[in-house]
């Protein structure tokens, strides 16, 4: 009896397991900061945005020739300010990232060059110029940093990735024009997971490729158009602590959520000036928490959302398990000269129980029928008999067969509530 009903609990989880209920991912507006202008909180045309481990936002203040650094709720906390093309100064910074020790890189886009600094706006260094060898930029357009302060940045009009060390020592490139695998037309990106796997923003390919720390060609996916996984013109990328990959949809003004591997996971956004509309989405970030910050560019703003699952209702599917617990028929004749006593117990009838796996459970259990006739002839025998006796011989066998009956009862009451308990079921 004990393993009936382990194999009844298997078939029960097996059932549930194979019909299963996919969460269904959606993000939700959490808030919005920013109006056109020059004032502290104020932008013209915010590109690039990054967050740092403490959750502070960084935006890349485009043609305000700036850095703004907010808090996660859009306080307004530090600026950089200056146009030129000095020691701290900007002109037009398109990208933004910070390492894990708070140190902030800029993408000084149309000065051709990388600018670095500390968590509290302090110049550390620079490099970069205008051309095509090692070391040089045409358009430093997108920036990224591994967890070891390596630093990737899109050259995008030179159509490669470059890499450098914390410092700004070139170490590697790969890339060139075209359309192949590990080619690029115009990528305005790069991201790196906590892997090293870098992923970049293949722009005018209208596609994300991912590669090793060291340039080789892992993956791709993306197609132009307006479909999931399709892109029209994919200008951002983020990857957060687990992998997935978010990218700012440009021209199809919304952002989409893959895995790792190029899944499509979610997505969110329309065209328009409302929450969670979007009239430009040129780049994206991710904290720790899984948060996502738009840089909502021709609306002049930085949106923050916040992800939600939802689980949806399964349609319910009765599954009906039939539960048959014989009992022997047992016929005991007792015959006292000239009394005959014949008791019958009938076997136990079969008890169905009904289980839908569903939020709604329906459990019918058929009452065991149990039966029992004592049939006493006359006259009564001359001699002295101990009817007592055998009376009570027949009713502890009687007895006895109903505490299995009551056994077997409380089996299926424990299984039941064993689902409730583990399904919740009301």
């Amino acid at each position: 009896m004990k393993n009936s009903v382990k194999l009844v609990m298997c078939i029960l989880l097996l059932l549930v397991l194979v019909q299963g209920v996919q969460a269904v991912e959606t993000y939700v507006f959490v808030t919005k900061w920013g109006t056109q202008g020059t004032g502290n909180g104020q932008f013209n045309y915010p590109y690039g945005v990054a967050v740092d481990s403490l959750g502070n936002v960084y935006v890349a203040d485009r043609l305000n020739n700036r850095i703004q650094k907010f808090s996660s709720s859009g306080t307004f906390l530090a600026k950089l300010e200056s146009s030129g093309s000095g020691d701290e100064q900007f002109f037009r910074p398109d990208c933004i990232a910070v390492d894990s020790s708070g140190n902030v890189y800029i993408g000084d886009a149309s000065n051709e060059r990388i600018q670095k600094f500390s968590s509290s706006g302090t110049f550390l260094t620079k490099w970069g110029s205008s051309g095509a060898g090692d070391g040089q930029f045409n358009i430093a357009n997108g920036v990224a940093v591994d967890s070891s302060g390596n630093v990737y940045v899109a050259d995008t009009a030179n159509h490669r990735i470059q890499k450098f060390s914390s410092s700004g020592t070139f170490l590697t490139k790969w890339g060139s024009y075209g359309s192949g695998d590990g080619q690029f037309n115009h990528p305005c990106d790069v991201a790196v997971d906590s892997s090293g796997n870098v992923y970049v923003a293949d722009t005018d390919n209208a596609r994300i490729q991912k590669f090793s720390s060291t340039g080789i060609f892992l993956a791709k996916w993306g197609s132009g158009g307006s479909g999931d996984g399709q892109f029209n013109n994919p200008y951002g990328v983020a990857v957060d602590s687990l992998g997935n990959v978010y990218v700012a949809d440009g021209l199809n003004y919304r952002i989409q959520k893959f895995s790792s591997t190029g899944t499509f996971i979610a997505k969110w956004g329309s065209y328009g000036p409302g929450d969670g509309q979007f009239e430009g989405t040129p780049r994206v970030a991710v904290d720790s928490s899984g948060n996502v910050y738009v840089a909502d560019m021709y609306n002049y703003r930085i949106q923050k959302f916040e992800i939600q699952i939802a689980t949806p209702t399964p349609t319910p599917t009765p599954t009906t398990i039939a539960t048959t617990v014989l009992t022997t028929v047992s016929t005991t004749a007792v015959t006292t000269n000239p009394t005959t006593t014949s008791t019958t117990i009938p076997p136990t009838t079969t008890q169905t129980t009904a289980i839908t796996t569903g939020q709604t459970t329906s459990l019918t259990t058929v009452p065991t029928i149990s039966q029992t006739t004592i049939t006493t002839a006359t006259p009564k025998p001359t001699a002295t008999v101990n009817y007592s006796a055998t009376i009570a011989a027949m009713q502890s066998q009687i007895a006895e067969q109903n505490a299995r009956i009551t056994e077997q009862g409380n089996i299926l009451n424990q299984i039941i509530n064993f689902l409730r308990t583990v399904f919740g079921w009301k």
